[in-house]
């Protein structure tokens, strides 16, 4: 048997040639479909990463705006008009650093019989590469409308939870215009006074009904004036002292009788009820007066818009700072354990009712601090009751002795761990404070967060502050 072979034919060279070149041009080809569609996937990256910068800006500017309006038919009366337009220009203002879009038609109107307000219209972002696969535009907020925050106002104090304020006011000398050392009215005390009246208005409810809203004003300057409480919260003494002053001589220090200076002792830092001792160390000063007089003295919790408002407005500014004082009496005014130094109207109510809800999920209670200063803590006092020779002002009239709980700010910054530590949330407020000071670096340290911290350079600023201290702690909710 024979075997054949059989020959297959040879492609030439030529032929060769020409395969691999369709070979290499389909490569070619297949690279640039790959290259179009990689660039596709990085633009759609690109638009994508705008989209959700524009979204999240969207969303809060829209948060923000119906907040805001809300606000403002509970402040003016249910004032549609004005709380669509307040609404409109927080949004606006809002949006001001975000992607510019193709289309932004949302506005603002007030729904529910006037007791809330939300957004509608519509937001377009305009695509950069998307547009190559024919996408010429993304929506920012669902066009339905689901997205849409409402904010829905509790009134006539329907709201299922109660409310305890207290404001600590600053009326030293420094809030007097330049060169003045006391005064009613000028720019910084006038600016003071309508934010704080601002905050009470907001949060003090009309109606007071299963759940109050309340609000404390502390007044501080060179001490704490307790104006009508029984003087019984102080250490017994002699009403008047011969003692040595800064500058060595001896002179003679006059009790005053509704002046109250630091706590001494294992409670110094606490809000123990003021009882044997645990009192509160009385003021001497040289003439017997406390600073601040009686129109500065503190108001315990009401629910009296009127009576607060007149307080406020009857504020007189004079003096040192004492802003461990004010803030020892900020505590003491939300502390239960003062129930029964304090009217029974003014009693607080239970540290326990901080940490239980109600059915819709928020605390029965809020205890609220709100800490303002415009200066630096500059006056403490020895356990005597006299300044001390490191407080603000002239070596006679201060005592030749020292603080044993140490400086002002200091002070401060252990009563504000303790409240913190009974859930009591702190917001401070710094007003044209020197940037980088003690101050602003305790009234830092005292609040709940950093974003509890309100510091205002103008009287704007100032009212916007306490405006913005009103929102977060009101009856005041956002729904979808």
């Amino acid at each position: 048997m024979r075997i054949t072979s059989c020959n297959m034919p040879v492609p030439s060279t030529a032929g060769r040639r020409a395969f691999a070149d369709h070979r290499e041009g389909s490569v070619t080809i297949l690279f640039g479909l790959m290259s179009l569609v990689l660039l596709l996937v990085i633009g759609a990256s690109v638009d994508m990463a705008r989209w959700l910068h524009a979204r999240t800006e969207t969303i809060s500017a829209v948060d923000s705006a119906v907040l805001a309006g809300a606000r403002n038919l509970q402040v003016n009366g249910l004032d549609g008009a004005a709380a669509v337009a307040l609404a409109q220009s927080y949004y606006e203002a809002n949006v001001l650093d975000r992607p510019a879009l193709a289309q932004d038609t949302i506005s603002f109107k007030v729904e529910e019989d006037g007791t809330a307000i939300t957004a509608e219209g519509t937001a377009l972002l305009d695509t950069t590469f998307l547009k190559l696969a024919g996408i010429n535009s993304l929506p920012l907020l669902k066009l339905a409308g689901s997205e849409y925050s409402k904010a829905v106002l509790s009134v006539n104090g329907n709201a299922e939870f109660s409310l305890e304020v207290s404001l600590m006011l600053d009326v030293t000398g420094s809030m007097c215009n330049s060169g003045t050392s006391s005064c009613t009215s000028g720019e910084k005390i006038s600016a003071m006074k309508e934010a704080a009246k601002d905050l009470v208005n907001i949060v003090v409810w009309d109606s007071q009904g299963s759940y109050s809203s309340r609000v404390a004003l502390v007044p501080f300057s060179a001490a704490v004036n307790f104006g009508t409480l029984d003087t019984s919260i102080l250490h017994p003494g002699p009403v008047s002292l011969k003692l040595q002053n800064a500058s060595g001589g001896s002179v003679w220090w006059t009790r005053a009788s509704t002046c109250a200076a630091e706590r001494i002792g294992s409670n110094a830092y606490s809000d123990a009820a003021p009882t044997d001792s645990d009192r509160l160390t009385a003021v001497y000063t040289l003439d017997g007066l406390c600073q601040p007089d009686s129109q500065n003295a503190v108001v315990p919790l009401t629910s009296d818009k009127s009576l607060l408002n007149a307080k406020i407005d009857g504020l007189k500014a004079a003096g040192a700072t004492a802003g461990h004082l004010g803030t020892a009496w900020a505590w003491y005014m939300l502390s239960p354990d003062w129930g029964n130094v304090l009217p029974a109207a003014s009693s607080p109510q239970s540290y326990s009712l901080v940490s239980q809800v109600s059915s819709s999920g928020r605390p029965l209670l809020q205890k609220i601090a709100v800490l303002m200063t415009d200066g630096e803590y500059n006056m403490q006092y020895c356990d005597t009751g006299v300044r001390d020779k490191y407080a603000n002002g002239s070596n006679y009239s201060k005592g030749n002795c020292e603080s044993s709980n140490g400086a002002s700010a200091s002070q401060a910054r252990a009563m504000c761990a303790g409240m913190k530590a009974k859930g009591i949330t702190i917001y401070s407020v710094g007003f044209q404070l020197a940037e980088g000071g003690g101050s602003e670096e305790t009234l830092s340290q005292c609040a709940t967060s950093q974003d509890h911290v309100f510091l205002a350079n103008n009287a704007a600023e100032l009212k916007q502050s306490f405006r913005n201290i009103a929102l977060k702690i009101s009856d005041l909710r956002l729904s979808k």
